[in-house]
């Protein structure tokens, strides 16, 4: 049951996020190239890690590379949000003093 509250509350944020204009096709694109990106090099190589054991420090560099890039990933995402609130705030300021000055 919280599993189709959890989807449908996703579908809503999602659904906000590209009215505000916070969600376009270059961030899809981005996420979905991330998400293959770990997937392609974490499955294969944890496959091989079950199979040989001897290839461990190829299994641990791999995990590293995958969480540098997760660590970047979200400090990029989070500043691009923070930029796009910065703009839309003083936008928004822009607009509120000319209704202040008719």
């Amino acid at each position: 049951m919280f599993e189709i509250f959890k989807i449908v509350w996703d579908v809503l944020v999602l659904r906000d996020a590209a009215r505000k204009g916070q969600l376009n096709w270059r961030i899809w694109t981005i996420a979905i190239c991330f998400v293959l990106f770990l997937y392609g090099t974490g499955l294969p190589v944890t496959l091989l890690y079950e199979k040989y054991p001897g290839y461990k420090p190829l299994f641990i560099a791999t995990l590293a590379l995958d969480g540098l890039a997760f660590v970047w990933f979200m400090i990029w995402g989070v500043r691009r949000y923070l930029r796009q609130l910065a703009t839309d705030k003083s936008a928004g300021a822009g607009s509120a003093l000319t209704c202040f000055e008719r």
